[in-house]
């Protein structure tokens, strides 16, 4: 039995993992090549691979769990920090997409009514890479 009366320690303020809105959307026709880490990727190359530029109204919080674009629900997962505020999304097949889906913020794992929502839209680019 404890004879500590003292009151409990306040916790600490949770990170504000709140992700920011998004403010543009660029689509730009590329390649897909897996990078090489310290293992070799599953993931096959591609020719005909869509790179999503996207600016945001501030960065995306640095934390475990990855930022996902999601285009009418197909999860981005691969992306790259291109300048402040400014992410560069990788869709490996073209098929997966089509101009006018809807696209939305969140991080890996989370459910619709968890992501920032926008007003954007995808505009693919022509085909053939640029």
């Amino acid at each position: 039995m404890s004879s500590d009366s003292g009151e409990v320690e306040p916790r600490p303020p949770r990170p504000d993992f709140d992700l920011p809105e998004i403010r543009r959307v660029h689509a730009e026709q590329s390649t897909f090549a897996p990078t090489r880490r310290n293992f070799e990727s599953d993931l096959s190359a591609s020719e005909d691979a869509v790179d999503i530029i996207v600016e945001t109204a501030a960065p995306i919080p640095i934390r475990d769990l990855g930022p996902v674009l999601y285009v009418d629900g197909v999860p981005l997962a691969e992306v790259t920090q291109e300048a402040d505020n400014v992410y560069r999304f990788v869709a490996r097949n073209r098929q997966d997409l089509h101009d006018g889906a809807s696209l939305s913020l969140g991080w890996t794992g989370s459910s619709p009514d968890e992501r920032v929502q926008t007003d954007q839209h995808l505009t693919l680019p022509e085909s053939g890479p640029s």
